[in-house]
């Protein structure tokens, strides 16, 4: 066999993103055949949306850890290493055993190739994810939409039960220009018979999933949105369905994706109030509002994201504030710059080194008062050289790789 590296190997997986060619559901269908269908063995939790579906994943898979049950976690994008994407209870998957997986997708996918059906990455590193969970011998996995829906690679599972997280403007080259039809999107991934909690803010499109839900003979649960009883820059107490909590992730956002994942839980019939007050307290979430050797690193990167950055700020960040920003080009960067600008004392526009980022010089002159650095590294540098509190955003792309200069080699378990 030709010797490979996981570098070579995950190089491998994202050069599919460039040939592959996305075909419905057909493709992942195909290479899971190929597999043996790991992902019928699994029992699975499906978390939808357009903001916070990662934060109520990693909260689910907390709580299930403090059940006591091994878990499987897929999430995307990954911050700094692709064994995040894979994380068994809550670690990422060692390289030995992430590379085993991934030459056996990439033999399955290359037989399909020879039959004229090429896998996207996507497709790709979803095959990995159950077929990694399959072998680790996972009792529950949690498995979080990549984009939309109906039509994601993940939908070809048969879940225990599904979360919908808040809905925003977000792909709508993909999903629609409307809320609603990018909630119909999202409410693809509500089975036959599969019980489904929605995200308290989604009222004005509650009459989608509730069509949904009542077409395939679906139980949904209307999550209430919860009573905060405080808050501060670094965690919360509030109290749901007559239960108190505490948090341990920053932003009042969070408050109600804790609410989704406890109403979620309790779908798959967990009930012990000890699991579910630790795993809700113990919870973490990378580059979501995160402090990091003093510096808030946040991937916000669409209008709602930065507009709750912004009230997250104005509420618990006083004094002078620089804002590192780096964003995509195909992002709402228009409807975003005002969120950053009306926090920001200080703006340094930057860039990661990607096809898809936006040019640094460019993105500083839709500010009115911001220079460009496009080095990462610089830029940091920069800010951190001003006295103020640091914040950098825009993009999670660039929220990974400022959290590895922050603290390079440190593995982001959960």
């Amino acid at each position: 066999m030709e010797s490979y590296t996981l570098e070579r190997a995950v190089d491998w997986i994202h050069g599919a993103r460039y040939q592959g060619q996305k075909n419905g559901l057909e493709n992942t269908r195909a290479l899971l055949k190929e597999l043996g269908n790991p992902q019928e063995s699994l029992k699975m939790v499906h978390v939808a949306g357009t903001n916070g579906k990662g934060s109520v994943c990693s909260m689910i898979e907390r709580v299930l850890r403090e059940c006591g049950y091994k878990t499987g976690l897929y999430t995307s994008p990954y911050l700094c290493e692709y064994a995040e994407r894979v994380r068994i209870d809550g670690v990422p998957m060692e390289d030995e055993a992430l590379l085993a997986v991934i030459l056996r997708v990439k033999d399955a996918a290359e037989m399909l190739v020879e039959r004229g059906i090429c896998p996207t990455a996507f497709e790709l590193g979803t095959a990995i994810a159950f077929l990694a969970f399959k072998e680790a011998g996972v009792d529950y996995a949690v498995i979080e939409v990549g984009i939309g829906g109906r039509l994601d690679s993940t939908n070809v599972i048969t879940p225990c039960a599904c979360a919908i997280a808040a809905i925003g403007i977000d792909h709508t080259k993909t999903l629609g220009n409307t809320i609603e039809e990018i909630a119909s999107e999202k409410a693809g991934i509500i089975k036959p018979g599969i019980p489904v909690a929605i995200h308290p803010a989604n009222g004005r499109v509650m009459h989608v999933f509730e069509n949904a839900a009542a077409e395939r003979g679906a139980h949904l649960d209307r999550v209430e949105m919860p009573e905060i009883l405080s808050e501060n820059a670094r965690g919360a107490a509030f109290c749901f369905r007559g239960e108190e909590y505490s948090i341990g992730l920053p932003g009042r956002y969070q408050i109600e994706n804790a609410a989704l994942a406890i109403a979620t839980l309790k779908l798959l019939g967990i009930t012990d109030q000890k699991a579910l007050h630790a795993g809700i307290e113990k919870a973490k979430w990378h580059c979501r509002l995160e402090w990091v050797k003093g510096v808030l690193i946040d991937g916000a990167h669409n209008p709602q994201g930065a507009q709750m950055l912004a009230e997250f700020l104005e509420k618990h960040v006083s004094g002078k504030r620089t804002l590192v920003v780096g964003m995509m080009h195909d992002k709402d960067i228009s409807e975003c710059v005002p969120h950053f600008s009306r926090v920001a004392d200080r703006v340094i526009a930057t860039q990661i080194d990607d096809p898809r980022a936006a040019n640094a010089q460019e993105l500083a002159e839709m500010f009115a008062n911001a220079e460009a650095v496009p080095n990462v590294k610089a830029a940091i540098e920069t800010a951190l050289a001003d006295d103020s509190t640091v914040i950098v955003c825009g993009s999670l792309y660039l929220a990974g790789e400022a959290r590895a200069i922050l603290c390079p080699g440190e593995r982001l378990s959960l």
